[in-house]
């Protein structure tokens, strides 16, 4: 006996009902009114913890790959532990933790462009004990007045955004991109930035590439899927399940591939941020820098978007080297993006609540 219509369509509906409501259910809390902290709820009359507990309202605003937000923090007297959570990494797209390291690395910089900004001096120890303690920040007040030679980076931090949108065919001045670089202090960290064709045409032939091992890669999709399915990427809620449905169940590689070599493509400059060494603190080096660049360039008005599919897929990392200098000597791409002038996004995107990131002793 057949199997009518009407029970093929009913157990349909129950299977997709048994995998989205789950996914709902279990989208963690996220939030878009961290980014209204205030400058002036800063606690000057509390206890030294809560003040430094308060530093972490900026540091939370760091990007991250994916919006993973892989950071948890521990607050105690004149001291900020910065921790990788391991529950953050995304083990296919990130297996070396490379891009884990870069999205510590931007939080810590956060972190202490806040802190001196509300007057301390800071001193940090990389990697100083279990493998999950990425960073401890001693923070000690200064004595004199706080400086504010680095309020501009300040502001920029509630403000910076991931543009997306294709870029203008619109020069960025020599100026503003020297004032950008001049920020980026580190001299273990090396950052280039070109508007030459022949090398945007070969970054946008290694994306390509990538984007074709990526989306052939079902432990890949799968990964992107769950990430898609939480809610922490843009759509949420049904729109966030049917998105994770979507990239799992459907072939959307050859339209993400079409929509990345747009983007490329309306991009006046392509920029790389690389180190001499490939190691977890040369990433989190990395991280400060890209977050130092992205702020500067915020503040004058520049998008910038992140592209990390070359080096997500080692048939195509290996390549990257090749787009930099001769001359460089930091040979090791850590994070490949666009720059230039765009129109303005809508939102930022969401983050956890500081209480859901803060671990004790």
């Amino acid at each position: 006996m057949g199997v009518s219509t009407t029970k093929v369509v009913l157990l349909c509906l129950f299977l997709f009902l048994g995998m989205v409501l789950p996914g709902l259910l279990m989208q963690p809390e996220a939030s878009l009114q961290v980014w209204d902290v205030l400058e002036g709820d800063f606690p000057n009359n509390s206890s030294s913890e809560e003040k430094l507990t308060f530093l972490l309202n900026y540091a939370i605003l760091a990007p991250s790959n994916y919006n993973s937000q892989p950071w948890l923090f521990n607050v105690s007297d004149g001291e900020i532990q910065v921790l990788a959570d391991k529950s953050a990494w995304l083990k296919v797209a990130d297996a070396d933790r490379r891009e884990q390291y870069i999205s510590l690395g931007c939080a810590l910089e956060n972190l202490i462009i806040a802190a001196e900004h509300f007057g301390y001096n800071c001193s940090v120890s990389y990697f100083p004990g279990p493998s999950d303690l990425m960073a401890t920040v001693s923070l000690t007040a200064k004595s004199s007045s706080p400086s504010d030679s680095n309020s501009r980076l300040f502001y920029a931090i509630t403000s910076r955004q991931t543009n997306r949108n294709p870029y203008e065919p619109k020069t960025i001045s020599k100026a503003d991109l020297e004032t950008i670089k001049s920020l980026c202090i580190d001299p273990d960290v090396g950052v280039f930035i070109t508007d030459d064709s022949a090398v945007k045409r070969s970054f946008q032939d290694l994306v390509v590439m990538a984007d074709g091992i990526l989306y052939s890669d079902v432990n890949y999709k799968s990964e992107l899927g769950r990430w898609l399915g939480l809610g922490v990427m843009g759509p949420t809620g049904l729109q966030a399940k049917m998105a994770q449905l979507a990239v799992v169940f459907l072939d959307v590689g050859p339209e993400q591939t079409k929509k990345d070599a747009m983007l490329i493509n309306s991009t006046p400059y392509i920029g790389f941020i690389s180190t001499a060494n490939n190691d977890s603190v040369s990433s989190v080096k990395a991280g400060r820098t890209l977050e130092r660049f992205w702020l500067g360039a915020t503040a004058l008005g520049i998008s910038l978007h992140p592209m990390s599919q070359a080096l997500e897929a080692a048939e195509t990392k290996e390549n990257l080297t090749g787009l930099l200098p001769g001359s460089s000597e930091m040979r090791q791409v850590q994070q490949a993006f666009r720059l230039g002038y765009a129109k303005s996004t809508t939102e930022h995107s969401t983050r956890r609540p500081l209480q859901d990131v803060l671990i004790g002793e």
